[in-house]
């Protein structure tokens, strides 16, 4: 039975809720209540790649990138739950001297962290990728750190490891609107009543900026469909393969299930408005887009000629949610005291998630946050991209060039 009351509730249980949860309760915070209308994990999270990255030429996204990376290492020493974690490493590789020169900024952070980041030849790279065809006069960096996780599983154990820290979690509860006095949100509406609270984590995906939006706050983040696929199994397909991500055509493989799972970025992108869906619409109902798969497989082929014959055996989409400048937005808006907005994702929730649940622990705590705030926060957009049209438009752009200028 949901609780009348709560010390902090927090609405949605993918890989940020559940993450938020944790960090919450591991930072002494009792009282915790999470709540979500289906399963854990069951949105946008389990249709991610799950990959993770930590070096970029943006020093910011590096140090945050490096808790993030040290925390999926350590996972089951930090809260008592294995992952299923794969750090494999990852190839970056570069086709023109403009994206070359990114490689450069990166080697120049890795040396500034001393990470073992390096330039490698088109034939160390085909060892370790056998069924890879690398560009003539390609730049390719290793980066050993990197990997990838099965994403349902960090969702799942950070809320098993939130549970043993005297978190609820409810599911199957739907929430139907915010308690708001025009200053502060105090609860969160259900079908079973009213359940008042002094803080709201909101992390509810593509729900997010429908349910702040009757606060009067406009959250400067909408849903974009992502879209992947996965193959068959493919010989000279290894398990223990870095991930290739090739800068230009912006589409990374990574091994899946004997095959290779591919996805990509830039390939018509489309945001939504999710008031447009019918109640009770599911993530794993969106429709794809078959011209989206083709022009993504058109990229990646020429990269690896064996996708040419190769039977696509699943296809993965969902609806990470973009702000307009890529960042995150982790903060309490104006005129919304009391709820933490944990949104942005940037197709990176899975990989963010160690430190977004760490920044919405900071606020709650009253800890000093270990990061400036201003660079997450909710109101870093002041006047701009007020209006659906504007905003969209901008949040579909950033996602289309998503590694040419964000990661």
């Amino acid at each position: 039975m949901l609780p009348s009351s709560a010390k902090v509730v927090v609405v949605g249980g993918g890989v940020l809720g559940t993450s938020a949860a944790f960090h919450l309760a591991e930072a002494g915070v009792e009282d915790v209540v999470l709540i979500d209308r289906g399963p854990v994990a069951s949105g946008t999270t389990p249709m991610a790649a799950g990959q993770t990255g930590y070096l970029n030429s943006d020093r910011f996204a590096t140090d945050f990138g490096l808790y993030n990376v040290e925390f999926f290492e350590n996972f089951e020493q930090k809260t008592g739950h294995a992952i299923d974690f794969h750090q494999n490493g990852s190839l970056r590789i570069t086709l023109t001297e403009e994206y070359h020169q990114d490689l450069e900024r990166r080697l120049e952070v890795a040396a500034q962290i001393g990470d073992d980041a390096r330039i490698i030849s088109s034939d160390e790279a085909r060892q370790m990728v056998p069924l890879l065809a690398p560009a003539e006069d390609c730049r390719i960096m290793l980066m050993p750190r990197d990997g990838w996780v099965e994403p349902k599983s960090v969702a799942v154990a950070f809320a098993a490891a939130a549970v043993d820290r005297g978190v609820r979690i409810h599911t199957g509860v739907p929430v139907t609107g915010l308690v708001h006095d025009g200053q502060r949100v105090s609860g969160v509406t259900t079908p079973e009543g009213v359940l008042r609270t002094d803080w709201v984590v909101l992390a509810a995906g593509a729900w997010s900026r429908q349910l702040s939006q009757p606060l009067g706050v406009n959250l400067r983040s909408v849903p974009v469909r992502h879209q992947a696929y996965v193959t068959a199994r493919l010989a000279d397909s290894r398990p223990d393969q870095p991930i290739v991500r090739i800068t230009e055509p912006q589409f990374y493989v990574r091994p899946e299930a004997g095959g290779l799972l591919v996805g990509g970025y830039g390939y018509r992108p489309l945001s939504f408005d999710m008031d447009e869906f019918e109640d009770g619409f599911e993530i794993a109902a969106l429709e794809a887009d078959q011209v989206y798969y083709a022009q993504l497989q058109a990229a990646a082929e020429p990269f690896f000629p064996v996708l040419e014959n190769a039977v696509r055996v699943q296809d993965r989409r969902g609806l990470p949610t973009i702000s307009p400048d890529g960042r995150m937005v982790i903060s309490e808006p104006d005129g919304a005291q009391g709820m933490i907005v944990l949104t942005a994702c940037g197709v990176g929730g899975v990989d963010r998630s160690p430190g977004a649940g760490r920044i919405v622990a900071d606020i709650v705590a009253g800890r000093d946050q270990w990061i400036d705030p201003e660079i997450l926060g909710a109101n870093r957009f002041g006047d701009k991209f007020v209006d659906d049209v504007t905003l969209r438009a901008r949040c579909e752009e950033v996602y289309a060039h998503h590694y040419h200028d964000v990661y």
